[in-house]
Order: C-alpha cells, then sequence, then structure tokens
C-alpha cells in the first residue's frame, strides 16, 4: 500500500503546478524515481530502463508511464487508479531506447498538446540520444530545463515523512551499535558488514528496516583514509580503525549516520582529529536554525574547525530525505539557501585525506528553535580495547 494517504499525495503535485504555472510550464515530465516516487509513491527501483512520471498543470493527478512488467508494481506501491498507468511494450527493450522514448513521446503527447514542457533533463536514463528522440517524437525544440523543481519542494518535509525518518534513525543507531560490536581482533570485515547489513534491514521491534540501492561505507585501515568504499577480503587487527557512514531507510526515507570506531589505542593525532570533528560539528549544529542560510552554517564550522591544522575541503552536509542525497542544498560556502522549519541534513564531517580519515555526522531537523538530532548515538570517541 502507499505510504502516505491520497491527500498528502495530492498536495504535493498542487505544490508542483504552482511552481510549474511560475516557470510557464504546462506539462512536466518527472525522470528521476525517487522524485516520481515522491508524486506517486510508485515503488519500482526501476530507473535502469525508460520511465516518468507526467504532471499536467490541468489535472489532479500524475500520470505513470512504466515498461510493460514494472506495471505490477503500482498496486502495491502507488496511489493511483489502474487508468492512469500507461505502458510500452516489453518489445521495445529488445528495439533499442530511442524507440521506447519515441513511443513515450506518443503517449506524452496525447496527454498534453502543449509546446511548453518541462523536463527533468539530467535524468538518468533520458541521455542525448533519447533526449533527441523524445524531442522530435513530440515535435519541441527545446524543452524548459526543470532540473531541481521537485527537489526544492521535496526539502520540506511532512510530519509523516519526518515521522518516518525518526524511525530510520532508531534503526541506524541499532545497526551503528552492532557494527561497533562486532569489531574484534581477527574478525573479518564482512562478516561486521554482514550484521551491520542484517540490523539495517530487520530493524526494530516497532518497526521493520528497508532496503538500500547504496552499499555501506565502511572502510578499515590505519588510518582509514579512503572515503565511499565497503569492506575487504581482510581480517581486523589490532591499531586500525573502520569509518562507518550508514544509511538505515524507512519507506526509502533514509537517515543517515557516521562514526568512526578504533581498534585499540588511537594515536594522539586521531584523537586531536576526532576532537576537531567533534567541536566543528557542534558548531555547525547550533548555528542552525530557520532563517539562517547554508553558507552560514558552513561559516560557524569553519570558524571553529579552521584553526585546528586539520584539511577539509568538502561540503559538510546535504539535504536528504528519499533515496539518501535528495539534490537539493547544501552546507557550503556560497550556498544562499535559507533554512526552513522541516528541512533534513545530513550533517557530515569528513576527513580522507593522505595521513588523516575520520568521520563523523549525525541527521539532524531545521526546527525555528534551532537543530534536533535524529539520532541518539554516542558522540564520544568509539573505542574497542
Amino acid at each position: 500500500m502507499p505510504a502516505f494517504s491520497q491527500e498528502e499525495y495530492r498536495a504535493r503535485t498542487n505544490r508542483l503546478r504552482q511552481q510549474m504555472a511560475e516557470r510557464g510550464i504546462d506539462a512536466l515530465l518527472v525522470l528521476t524515481e525517487s522524485n516520481m516516487n515522491w508524486l506517486t509513491g510508485y515503488e519500482g527501483y526501476s530507473d535502469s530502463v525508460p520511465q516518468l512520471a507526467i504532471v499536467c498543470q490541468d489535472e489532479e493527478d500524475p500520470w505513470l508511464i512504466l515498461r510493460e512488467m514494472d506495471v505490477l508494481c503500482c498496486p502495491v506501491s502507488s496511489y493511483l487508479p489502474e487508468s492512469r498507468i500507461l505502458s510500452y511494450p516489453e518489445r521495445y527493450m529488445t528495439s533499442g531506447q530511442l524507440a521506447v522514448w519515441e513511443r513515450i513521446g506518443d503517449l506524452v503527447r496525447e496527454r498534453s498538446k502543449s509546446s511548453r514542457i518541462g523536463v527533468e533533463l539530467s535524468g538518468k536514463v533520458l541521455g542525448v540520444k533519447g533526449h533527441a528522440a523524445l524531442s522530435k517524437s513530440l515535435g519541441v525544440s527545446e524543452f524548459i530545463d526543470a532540473d531541481g523543481l521537485v527537489a526544492a519542494l521535496k526539502a520540506i518535509k511532512s510530519p509523516a515523512e519526518l515521522t518516518y525518518m525518526e524511525q530510520a534513525g532508531k534503526i541506524v543507531d541499532r545497526a551503528m551499535q552492532v557494527g561497533r560490536l562486532a569489531i574484534s581482533v581477527g574478525a573479518r570485515e564482512c562478516d561486521v558488514g554482514a550484521a551491520v547489513n542484517y540490523a539495517l534491514h530487520t530493524g526494530t521491534p516497532e518497526f521493520p528496516g528497508w532496503t538500500s540501492r547504496t552499499p555501506i561505507t565502511m572502510p578499515v585501515g590505519s588510518p582509514a583514509t579512503a572515503p565511499h568504499i565497503t569492506w575487504t577480503d581482510g581480517s581486523y587487527k589490532m591499531g586500525c580503525q573502520t569509518n562507518f557512514e550508514l544509511g538505515a531507510f524507512r519507506h526509502r526515507y533514509c537517515c543517515a549516520l557516521s562514526r568512526t570506531v578504533f581498534l585499540g589505542e588511537p594515536t594522539a593525532r586521531s584523537r586531536h582529529v576526532h576532537q576537531a570533528c567533534l567541536d566543528g560539528f557542534l558548531a555547525a549544529f547550533e548555528a542552525i536554525r530557520a532563517g539562517v542560510k547554508c553558507s552560514d552554517v558552513e561559516r560557524a564550522f569553519r570558524h571553529e574547525f579552521g584553526p585546528r591544522g586539520v584539511r577539509k575541503e568538502a561540503r559538510i552536509g546535504y539535504s536528504i530525505g528519499i533515496d539518501w542525497v535528495e539534490g537539493g542544498a547544501n552546507f557550503q560556502k556560497g550556498d544562499e539557501t535559507e533554512l526552513q522549519a522541516n528541512m533534513t541534513f545530513h550533517l557530515i564531517i569528513g576527513i580522507f585525506e593522505k595521513t588523516d580519515g575520520y568521520i563523523f555526522s549525525e541527521t539532524v531537523r531545521v526546527t525555528d528553535n534551532g537543530a534536533k538530532t535524529l539520532s541518539n548515538m554516542s558522540r564520544d570517541m568509539l573505542v574497542n580495547c
């Protein structure tokens, strides 16, 4: 069944149509699957093939255009009636994607005659050739660039969305504890990863976990300096560290959490890096509230962290929600996005240098009075002896 009420989905579409009107868009082609999910509830994990949602200015509900077999996912996930689900035959899967996009163009044209069509031009499966085929089929020489239109609306979470993220926060806290306790001399890295994955999927007695399209991140080393990699074939030895970056999910809504775990006594440098990251994190956390800008949060972090002699060039946070990264605002220099209540961010302090490696993060919610963390995980240095 859909994760939200029909009223909530329609409220989202109504807000989107208002934004479309301001941009002069009569019909919007939504190609990003997480955005399709936000609008319709569709759960297909099928964005390896052409698919989209159509939002028309004069219609209450969107349309979905899917591969024929994926239509069967709709009754168990989307609020849309069968009459709003369109498909192209399976034979198109062997005739090349150009033919698919031409057929999709036919289906779009039957629902909207306007030439003022907005498209998420960075959609994963469109590509240059697909863009040309779709443009030709619709008889439109130039689409209106609609990248970021849905992402901006997704940034502010409803009470129901926040509930799912808070539940995911309880799951990820548990998974982090499981991962930490699984680390010992001789333990295989893959077994630690398996324990974490099991905890993320089983969830808690109150609510189950959810799948992720992204493998857990847990580089192991002395120090661990590489980002975005998972375990190796190795086993744990005294003196190494593990940088866990985990995300728990409830109905695709993510709560992320990162911690570094040391096996054995950390070096003096590791303790210094930990304290610098923690103090910088807390400075940024205290700066977060409705009305301030993303760049103000980054500036507060730099003021505290900068003098510590630890290099960090990457952003310190980004909008988080469906499928983890939402593609919206970032806590970085130059991002003048004004924070609003019920925005959610992954506030992440990651150090990935040749000689320094460390990670510390929490998912936070913006309120009028400050930031609220969705984690209850200890902020102390984590050391297994």
